[in-house]
């Protein structure tokens, strides 16, 4: 690793995430095998254009441009990049105070970047969805997704499991208001209810009414709980304090990052040592598989599937105990 790739890097990351706020990305990934084809609109548009193709990742096609191979690998990434080069951003800005804090950054982010990050990540993988909403129809009840971002696996599973009541809350309200107009102009807002508020199981919060309660089925929580365990004390707390919230809960689905084991950046997937600075600089602990397993036995539940969500660090895991 040089220079080159400090510089560059750094570059190509921002307009990954321009081409992404284009749509560009999405229009490309076309139904079909050879994908769709773009055109450039304006100075803007065309600088971004012609340095995703000095990057290797669009060519030329008539009067537009089309993905090339590793394009097309970088465009289902960009849920990772925007995350990293926007979402976590503030967190690496505040590195230049980093004295008066005397101990861990607070993790300062970029709520909406990050939320749409998360769901491009899990999107990235729709067998993962289709294994949820295939244990969603075989027994459907209230899902709760538990830090739901912009909601963009609720959208996911209230396609493919349409009996399913669907509840999502956040920490963010301005992350909660603009899933809500989302969930308006796709005719789900019927479906979907989206509730602003705290998900660390710390008594009772103002959104866990009793309705709410008694009726959650399944839990899930995606790229969240390494977080509330580190605050809390560990994994087992958070799902303690999650099985008294929703005593009738029979299926937990949960994913999160693993910590990596390579010593050098270069050992990594290249994901990785970003997503341990992040939490190190934060103080926030990343968790072993055998930590995540070990706390799931000793609370009674049954690991049905594990999946990879289309990364090495990346996990998904689907649990359930008798009701």
């Amino acid at each position: 690793m040089n220079l080159h790739h400090v510089l560059e890097g750094y570059t190509a990351a921002q307009m990954v995430i321009a081409a992404d706020d284009f749509g560009w990305w999405s229009d490309l990934d076309g139904a079909d095998a050879e994908g769709g084809v773009i055109t450039d609109d304006g100075p803007l548009q065309r600088a971004v254009a012609g340095a995703l193709v000095r990057a290797g990742w669009l060519e030329p096609e008539g009067a537009g441009f089309r993905l090339t191979a590793e394009g097309r690998d970088i465009g289902r990434n960009r849920g990772f990049v925007r995350v990293v080069a926007r979402g976590w951003m503030p967190t690496f800005h505040a590195l230049d105070e980093a004295p008066r804090y005397g101990g861990p950054l607070p993790a300062q982010t970029n709520a909406a970047d990050v939320a749409r990050g998360c769901t491009d990540i899990a999107r990235r993988c729709p067998e993962t969805f289709d294994a949820i909403a295939a244990k969603l129809r075989a027994s459907p009840g209230v899902t709760i997704d538990l830090g739901c971002a912009d909601a963009g696996r609720l959208f996911e599973l209230a396609a493919l499991a349409p009996e399913e009541r669907l509840v999502g809350v956040d920490l963010s309200d301005l992350v909660i208001r603009q899933a809500r107009r989302r969930a308006e102009r796709r005719g789900l807002a019927a479906r979907l209810d989206l509730r602003a508020g705290d998900v660390m199981p710390l008594g009772a919060p103002a959104w866990l009414d009793e309705r709410l309660r008694e009726s959650v089925t399944t839990a899930m929580s995606f790229f969240l709980l390494h977080q509330l365990a580190s605050d809390s004390g560990g994994i087992r707390g958070v799902l303690e304090g999650w099985a008294r919230w929703f005593p009738n809960m029979r299926r937990l689905v949960i994913g999160d990052g693993l910590r990596g084991e390579g010593r050098r950046w270069d050992d990594e997937p290249w994901f990785a040592p970003t997503y341990e600075l992040y939490h190190e600089l934060t103080g926030v602990r990343l968790w072993t598989e055998a930590e995540y397993l070990e706390a799931f036995a000793d609370l009674g539940w049954t690991l049905a599937e594990r999946r990879h969500v289309d990364h090495p660090m990346l996990v998904m895991y689907v649990l359930e105990r008798a009701g």
